[in-house]
């Protein structure tokens, strides 16, 4: 089954959060299962494995501020600011602890909701993350479009073209290209209206600083509960030294590798539901 980006709208609402109108899934019920998405991508990536997991657990997944089809902040991006929200985000959608899947720079701002609100968290499930971009020439895109001469100039250019380029080239793996109508939906998300320069401002606003490292790094350290990382056989956007880090901190011995390259719930959605779903049962009976 497609599900474009009309059929994930309609499966959507609004919410307030901090005076911000909030594009937000919530479906089914039971246990609490949280979607973070990260960096050229939005609820929307998750859009395919929301059915599997919603049969048998809620399912809550946000736009970001200014992403997507969420309303644009007044403050700056940064992990903490995006952390902060986050938790107002979760405080208004449940009381309860939540089993967390953040993916991509998701990760960076989850570690650091830990850091600040580590009761928050029930599980935790990393999606090819990162903390800090150890090095950004690994991630291709973002090598470009962190530095604010060059990714100004850039981002002119993001169009259709461009950034089915980028995401067949680098997001997902060479056997499961998107087609152009998700393609399409991809563009209008990440560029339309003033989501190009917001886009282009959490991409340039990422913070490798010593402090923010320091923060996400004990935030990690706080992390208690049921935990794994998972990522693709192909992705070649992620940093070996990255992820040996992320292991050490949240005291994880291996990492779940599966087919499919960067964006994992697009090229795999079933065994990434499968893997999340196995993690929440075993820490839902905790």
């Amino acid at each position: 089954m497609i599900i474009r980006l009309s059929d994930h709208q309609k499966n959507g609402r609004y919410i307030n959060v901090d005076g911000l109108n909030i594009f937000t899934i919530d479906k089914g019920k039971g246990h609490v299962i949280a979607l973070l998405h990260g960096l050229f991508s939005t609820s929307y990536s998750y859009r395919k494995m929301i059915p599997i997991l919603s049969e048998n657990f809620r399912v809550i997944a946000p736009d970001l501020p200014g992403i997507g089809l969420s309303e644009k902040p007044n403050w700056v991006y940064s992990h903490r600011q995006l952390a902060k929200f986050f938790n107002s985000y979760l405080n208004s959608m449940t009381d309860e602890r939540v089993h967390l899947v953040a993916y991509d720079y998701g990760a960076a701002i989850s570690f650091m909701l830990l850091y600040e609100n580590p009761e928050k968290v029930k599980s935790l499930t990393l999606i090819s993350p990162f903390e800090t971009v150890f090095k950004l020439r690994y991630y291709t895109p973002l090598m470009f479009l962190h530095p604010k001469f060059i990714g100004n100039i850039l981002s002119k250019f993001l169009g259709k073209k461009l950034i089915k380029f980028l995401m067949n080239r680098y997001m997902v793996s060479k056997n499961n290209p998107l087609s152009d109508e998700v393609i399409e939906d991809y563009q209008f998300l990440l560029l339309h209206g003033e989501n190009r320069k917001n886009f282009i401002k959490m991409c340039q606003n990422i913070d490798r600083s010593f402090y923010a490292k320091k923060d996400m790094e004990e935030g990690m350290r706080k992390m208690i509960g049921g935990r794994q990382i998972i990522l693709g056989n192909q992705d070649r956007l992620i940093a070996f030294n990255e992820i040996e880090n992320i292991k050490q901190y949240i005291r994880l011995s291996f990492s779940q590798n599966i087919e499919g390259s960067h964006m994992l719930m697009e090229d795999d959605p079933h065994t990434c539901a499968l893997k999340i779903e196995n993690l929440v049962k075993t820490f839902s009976k905790k």
